[in-house]
């Protein structure tokens, strides 16, 4: 027979085990090449750099300089032909509520070159986007051309209501008029 103290001892120790809390071994580290070379599950994050936020730097002055083609002639939009167009009135706030000189594209187009003129390509960073006529004759939306923190232009669409769509051209250089 078991002496009375044991068995007590022997219930608390089991009860013990029973209600402690494991803890698990945290995950394994790993190496600076592993981490450079790991995918991320975000396109604009490539080789696994953080994407960079300019919307904390200092802002830089507008470039207004673009180039243009029209029906194959070059030409170059400088301050002063953004200045003979009127900006677009409906939302010049970018997403993190900050003012951005906005203009449609339209308004440039037919203002700076003739009523009937239509923007066919936009080129920037990463190549060009083409416009077709039907989206360009589209009265629910309206192309967009504004500056960026960075001084650069952006070109995207906003809906009827003046709200912006996601990003279409970034660093827009260069863009192609058929008149």
């Amino acid at each position: 027979m078991r002496p009375p103290g044991s068995l007590a001892l022997a219930l608390a120790a089991l009860t013990a085990a029973a209600c402690s809390k494991s803890v698990d071994p945290p995950p394994p580290a790993q190496s600076a090449a592993q981490s450079a070379a790991a995918p991320t599950d975000k396109p604009h994050h490539r080789n696994g750099e953080a994407k960079h936020e300019d919307r904390h730097e200092p802002a830089a002055p507008a470039q207004l300089q673009l180039a243009v083609a029209v029906n194959g002639a070059a030409a170059s939009w400088g301050p002063d032909a953004f200045g003979k167009v009127a900006k677009y009135a409906k939302n010049d706030k970018a997403s993190d509520g900050e003012a951005r000189e906005v203009w449609s594209l339209r308004e440039l187009a037919h203002g700076l070159v003739g009523p009937t003129a239509r923007v066919t390509a936009i080129t920037g960073d990463g190549g060009s986007k083409t416009i077709d006529r039907a989206a360009w004759d589209d009265a629910s939306r309206e192309p967009l051309l504004h500056t960026t923190r960075r001084g650069t232009l952006k070109f995207r669409w906003a809906d009827a209501t003046g709200k912006w769509g996601d990003t279409e051209v970034k660093d827009v250089t260069r863009i192609e008029i058929a008149q």
